[in-house]
């Protein structure tokens, strides 16, 4: 309760947040949550959400999550962010169960709980409703594993099932649930599994969960993929960024001190990447071997494990994002925890003035870093200067121009997007709508003309403004063009909008 306790102060701000981000597409526009649940539960099973084009279809425990706070709030922000921080407070409290169960010590456990409660790299998948399914899928992992390695006099014959059943739900919320055995073979390495882990019943019924989920989930990839996918020229070329990103998951996972809602676009991979894993790998075999560094080696298997599903291996759009290391940031949660378990042992006192002085430090931090996503002007603002070279980042920012009625910083921006990457469709839609609602509709046609869409999503949007380019001029500029700001969000100060744009575009020079 405490460790929970902490985790809902240390984010409670965003209950003052409105939607955000992916919000408006994944909760607000998404009339689907809208249906009876049964018929949600059979279109989920039976792939028709896809067809559909219902917002992560793919991962039905996320709809039935929003579908519930649909019933409970309606379009409400205050609702959905209640309920994305009580699974955060879940998911910490089972941080804390999990570092219980693998290093049986009560003060190094609430050392492990408090350290995941207070990093400031989880303000996205707490913030933001739209990676709630992080929450959910990473509850499931941790629920899981702390069933796997929870001491216990005998073995119990329900263990086996209730992991496997945990580990469905986990897939069931996000895809990236498929590492969950790697993972907790590297936890393996800090504690000894139980007896009936090494025995053929979990094997079984987990081998029967993942055939199950994988028969369904390649059915629905059939119908259609909403993940957008990155292009990459050679599988060389993928592989070398999957190195590179592993090696910066190990720093990622056990630094989660830092938190960026977007990351500059990283340049290809050279083949030093590929020479410098090798020592990486050359220290976790080393401290595999030693019986006193073995758990080491498995906090840093962690830290190379969880984050596997969403290297550029699996080619996601975004190649980095502080999502991807959230699971795995529990390598550094387990690693203070056991610190503190030595500490506590020798120096009582000192440990608990440390434990006061992790929360003193943590909570300011994560405040600031939630503190981001409580308006769109702070956001896109602060993504822009901090990733001045990201074509989404100056996007989004035209966007908000366009809602705070701003048209000169909705055009300069917008043409830095186009400056940075001139074939992004989003860039380009989002030009084209800035026509639109400037009275310009045949320079949005134009524009339109040259968009090459390369995805679902892309053609949806090109869909959509070309119906606006279409319109008569009134009704584009009032329609289409989105000038009013959407239910649920909150934009932010106009004038500190106008400023920091001004600052980030004179201290990022064109490209």
């Amino acid at each position: 309760m405490l460790v929970a306790c902490v985790a809902a102060l240390a984010y409670g701000p965003s209950l003052d947040h409105g939607f955000i981000y992916d919000d408006y597409w994944t909760v607000v526009s998404n009339r689907h949550l809208d249906k009876e649940l049964p018929e949600l539960l059979r279109a989920a099973a039976s792939g028709r959400s896809v067809e559909w084009k219902m917002p992560d279809a793919t991962r039905p425990l996320m709809g039935v999550s929003l579908w519930w706070d649909r019933q409970f709030s309606g379009l409400s922000p205050a609702g959905y962010h209640f309920d994305s921080l009580a699974q955060y407070a879940l998911v910490s409290a089972l941080a804390f169960a999990l570092a219980f169960a693998l290093l049986r010590s009560f003060a190094g456990a609430l050392a492990a709980g408090l350290a995941f409660a207070l990093m400031p790299l989880h303000s996205e998948v707490v913030s933001a409703v739209n990676y709630r399914e992080d929450l959910l899928s990473t509850a499931g992992i941790f629920a899981a594993a702390a069933v796997c390695f929870w001491p216990a006099k005998r073995a119990s014959r329900w263990r086996p099932y209730a992991v496997a059943g945990l580990w469905f739900v986990a897939l069931a919320s996000k895809e990236s649930a498929l590492v969950a055995p790697i993972c907790v073979a590297a936890l393996a390495l800090i504690r000894r599994p139980p007896r009936w882990i090494r025995q053929g019943t979990l094997g079984l019924v987990v081998a029967a969960v993942a055939v199950l989920w994988l028969n369904w989930r390649f059915g629905l990839s059939a119908l259609g993929e909403q993940i957008p996918r990155a292009d990459y020229s050679s599988w060389t070329e993928r592989l070398l960024r999957s190195v590179r990103f592993e090696i910066r998951s190990v720093f990622e996972s056990l630094l989660p001190l830092r938190a960026r809602p977007e990351y500059d676009p990283l340049p290809d991979a050279s083949w030093l990447w590929a020479l410098a894993v090798v020592p990486l790998l050359a220290l976790w075999a080393v401290a595999w071997r030693r019986p006193a560094t073995r758990s080491a080696a498995g906090l840093l298997g962690l830290a190379l494990a969880a984050p596997l599903m969403t290297s550029p291996l699996f080619a996601p759009a975004n190649e980095i994002a502080d999502r991807y290391w959230f699971t795995g940031s529990l390598a550094a949660a387990l690693a203070v925890g056991w610190l503190l378990r030595k500490l506590a042992r020798r120096q009582a006192a000192v440990a608990v003035a440390t434990l006061l002085g992790l929360a003193a430090a943590g909570l300011p931090l994560c405040w600031s870093a939630t503190s981001v996503w409580s308006s769109e002007a702070s956001l896109w603002t602060f993504a822009a200067l901090t990733a001045p070279a990201s074509p989404r980042a100056w996007t989004s920012l035209s966007r908000v121009h366009r809602m705070a009625d701003q048209p000169e910083l909705a055009e300069r921006t917008i043409r830095r997007a186009l400056s940075l990457k001139p074939d992004y469709v989003p860039g380009q839609v989002a030009h084209a709508l800035n026509l639109c609602w400037e009275g310009d509709r045949s320079g949005a046609r134009r524009v339109l003309a040259a968009v090459e869409p390369k995805s679902d999503l892309h053609r949806d949007a090109l869909n959509v403004a070309s119906y606006c380019a279409f319109l008569p001029t009134e009704a584009a500029t009032i329609a289409c063009a989105k000038r009013a700001v959407p239910k649920g969000m909150v934009l932010g100060d106009r004038e500190q909008l106008r400023a920091l744009s001004e600052r980030a575009l004179s201290a990022a020079p064109p490209h």
